[in-house]
């Protein structure tokens, strides 16, 4: 009986059915993982836009003004931010007397919202009267 030299036919298509397999599972995480990626970089840049607010509320000196200067028109709604012209930051302000001074204090969420996103970035503070 001669020996044989090299692949049969049948041995290659299925190394090549198999590596076809391999090659699609991978493929198929790249996709889903630069999905992933860029969803999560949206997702830190709308915190980072989320605290930037809350900040500038947490510092403005005009405590008693906060809802009226914050809660409506141009000074609570945003649309658009560098690189990311679909974003929209919601701002809500409520304020809480509570019947005495002692128990004042603002509640601040800020929402933002980008197409990029699956989901909406909300983050809540408490500010007390000064």
């Amino acid at each position: 009986m001669p020996h044989r030299r090299g692949f049969t036919i049948i041995e290659i298509l299925i190394a090549i059915v198999i590596l076809g397999l391999l090659a699609t599972g991978v493929a198929r995480f790249s996709a889903g993982f630069a999905k992933s990626l860029s969803n999560s970089s949206v997702r830190v840049v709308a915190a980072g836009v989320a605290a930037d607010r809350l900040q500038l509320l947490r510092a403005d000196p005009q405590y008693t003004s906060l809802v009226a200067r914050y809660n409506s028109g141009a000074g609570a709604d945003t649309t658009g931010f560098p690189d990311y012209p679909g974003m929209h930051r919601l701002t809500y302000v409520v304020r809480d007397q509570a019947g005495t001074p002692a128990r004042d204090r603002t509640t601040v969420t800020v929402k933002v919202i980008d197409p990029g996103m699956p989901d909406t970035v909300a983050v809540t503070s408490v500010i007390a009267s000064p």
